[in-house]
């Protein structure tokens, strides 16, 4: 199977969407953003009721380079990330299936856990994968249960053999890297 990037910083539920928002006007994802919110509302004044904000047109809030207070703007943050991350994965799906049809789709192997991201990519991936750094995985729990999911990365550094640096998990030695690696397996 493939993979498409690695490790992309998805940020939280709505930092994707106050991310945008804060971009110039020239910007093609804001631009779609303004235009659902334009679809949604209507009207600048059910939005500024909603949000708590004051623009005084459409046109306005396109070139504002301010954001809304995410409380308030929640819904419509949340579905932004959700729009962004399902045409993501399912145009990287697209693309995988027409370059090698008969593989797998492995998604963008999250480091960390963005429960919309991971649910859009459940929707087009065949498996959703992780790179995890960390000491276990006893506490990590998958936003989508309806996939299954591999790990691809994680590992323990020693400074007693091999490399000069310990990486992102440090451990005593050997030895101990080798019950670290079979406590993560386990």
């Amino acid at each position: 199977g493939y993979f498409v990037d690695n490790e992309i910083s998805w940020g939280n539920d709505t930092d994707l969407a106050v991310w945008t928002l804060a971009s110039p006007k020239t910007q093609q994802a804001k631009q779609v953003f303004v235009a659902d919110l334009k679809k949604k509302y209507r009207k600048i004044g059910k939005l500024n009721l909603t949000w708590s904000t004051s623009h005084a047109s459409w046109d306005e809030l396109l070139a504002s380079r301010s954001t809304p207070d995410r409380k308030n703007a929640s819904a419509d943050l949340k579905a932004f990330v959700t729009k962004t991350a399902e045409t993501y994965f399912r145009a990287c799906r697209e693309e995988v299936r027409r370059i090698a049809p008969r593989n797998l789709y492995l998604g963008c192997r999250f480091a960390w856990v963005n429960d919309l991201a991971v649910r859009a990519a459940a929707k087009y991936a065949d498996v959703i994968s992780y790179n995890l750094y960390k000491r276990s995985v006893a506490d990590f729990r998958n936003p989508s249960r309806d996939k299954p999911l591999i790990i691809g990365e994680f590992h323990f550094g020693a400074l007693d053999r091999g490399m000069f640096h310990t990486g992102l998990v440090p451990v005593e030695n050997q030895a101990a890297r080798a019950g670290a690696y079979k406590d993560y397996v386990l």
